[in-house]
């Protein structure tokens, strides 16, 4: 797996947004898929201003999300949903068939697992992936013991997860369940993107690239692809 290091966060989020623009220059219907979360919204950011500026058309490219949180929509602060259309789908000129997202309101999870699916079925596999690393190293909602065979899955959410879930609310929210593009899916993407920013992920980093490759580490698998690449900053490459 390769490793590109950024001197801080805004080159890195630059750096990652190239990419993107790069597969859908490519391939201008491709299927994107962007992690939500704290560490992506640069990514939002650089994406939305290279469409003002003319630098790349989103208006073929397909977008799926990689997860929500169970028991949440759109309307909730915090949700993956309201993440990333606040920050990205609202301030793109895109159709709503463009867009397929996990509905965390669903009464019927499998059903919404199938749907999904189905969809993947129909548009990928995904082109270009762009992953978060989680504290525990989660990729999506795949949490650690995760099998490799899941694609779409509803997921118990393990307690890192649960007590980092907090700083995304604006009232205390009690999340013990997530639903999830699975392993299966996400190593198939033709590009896979695993990118961290901040002192505080040094260390996760640091396991990713030298633990080897483990269920109990699901960011370790993605060395497993030879399409996978890992972007940080300087920060979170400190305990390399």
């Amino acid at each position: 797996m390769k490793t590109y290091i950024s001197p801080n966060y805004p080159q890195l989020c630059q750096a990652v947004a190239q990419n993107v623009i790069d597969c859908v220059k490519t391939k201008p219907d491709a299927l994107i898929c962007i992690a939500g979360g704290d560490t992506p919204l640069g990514v939002f950011a650089a994406l939305v201003d290279a469409q003002k500026q003319g630098h790349v058309d989103f208006s073929r490219t397909q977008f799926l999300g990689i997860d929500e949180w169970l028991g949440l929509g759109k309307a909730d602060k915090g949700s993956c949903r309201e993440m990333v259309w606040h920050h990205f789908f609202d301030k793109l000129p895109l159709r709503d068939e463009q867009i397929c997202f996990f509905d965390g309101l669903t009464s019927d999870p499998k059903a919404e697992c199938q749907r999904v699916d189905r969809y993947i079925d129909r548009h990928g596999p995904i082109d270009c992936v762009v992953l978060g690393i989680g504290m525990n190293g989660h990729i999506g909602f795949n949490e650690p013991g995760v099998s490799l065979e899941n694609t779409c899955h509803v997921v118990d959410l393990d307690a890192v997860t649960q007590a980092v879930s907090v700083k995304y609310f604006d009232t205390p929210r009690e999340v013990k369940q997530g639903i999830s593009l699975g392993l299966k899916t996400l190593l198939a993407a033709k590009n896979i993107v695993v990118m961290a920013s901040g002192e505080k992920k040094s260390a996760i980093v640091a396991q990713t690239v030298n633990h080897p490759a483990t269920v109990d580490i699901p960011s370790t698998l993605v060395k497993t692809v030879p399409q996978a690449a890992l972007y940080v900053d300087n920060a979170a490459a400190s305990a390399l």
